[in-house]
């Protein structure tokens, strides 16, 4: 349903998603998460080991990128009513895994220095740039192209966007804070950090899930994406009609 939402719809539309490609979503996401689960077992039982932090911390940001790409692709090729598989999300991203990781630096080195610089930059630049990866991912754009392409989405919707992510990041960050603590004091340690991972990649794709759809939103209201996809699908019919 290609149409302007409110910050309300575009979140509950989230969450539907969610529910109606859980496994799609959840498979790709518990794919790429796997690795840095095993790395952050192996860290939790040597918390003493610098080189195995410093390793963890790598993977983590490598396949977080990916798995944040991977769930992108899915989003929009359902959002835009075309069939994919994880696999094949998986496939498209690692075909651009360079500027996946590329604009997953900048964009958390330019929320990591706005937010020591006062905090306020932090978010300014957070929402002026949040659909880098969506750009990068749906339009097949480079890096400096896709920033570019999300400063000028973002443009005059910096206000709202902090809005709507705001309230969802709250709630994301104390339901995964309550779930880690939970599993910490259940179980040991290095099993509740494999707990967390795995509650991440049920959670995390709810988030990835908003981004795409803000994204989307943006785009019918600045450039009438939903009109266009309507006359492309009247022209495909039209030329696949039978003349009478």
């Amino acid at each position: 349903d290609l149409r302007p939402r409110s910050g309300v719809e575009l979140i509950d539309a989230s969450f539907q998603f969610l529910r109606e490609n859980f496994a799609l979503l959840f498979t790709a996401v518990a794919v790429t998460y796997a690795p840095i689960a095993v790395l952050e077992y192996q860290a939790a039982l040597d918390p003493a080991n610098i080189a195995l932090a410093a390793l963890k911390g790598i993977v983590a940001w490598f396949f977080s990128a990916f798995a944040q790409a991977a769930v992108i692709a899915i989003v929009a090729a359902r959002y835009m009513g075309e069939e994919i598989t994880a696999a094949d999300a998986l496939r498209a991203v690692w075909a651009r895994i360079g500027t996946v990781l590329l604009v997953t630096f900048v964009y958390g080195f330019l929320v990591g220095v706005g937010t020591v610089l006062l905090v306020a930059p932090g978010i300014y630049w957070g929402a002026k740039y949040f659909a880098a990866m969506a750009a990068a991912i749906v339009e097949g754009r480079g890096t400096s192209s896709a920033l570019d392409r999300s400063a000028a989405l973002t443009d005059g919707s910096k206000m709202r966007i902090v809005g709507i992510f705001l309230v969802t990041l709250i709630i994301y960050f104390a339901l995964n804070a309550a779930v880690v603590a939970l599993g910490t004091a259940l179980t040991s340690v290095a099993f509740a950090a494999v707990f967390a991972r795995g509650v991440m990649a049920v959670t995390n794709p709810f988030l990835f899930t908003l981004v795409t759809l803000v994204y989307f939103d943006l785009r019918i209201r600045r450039e009438g994406l939903d009109l266009d996809f309507l006359m492309a699908k009247e022209q495909a019919a039209a030329g696949g009609a039978v003349p009478g």
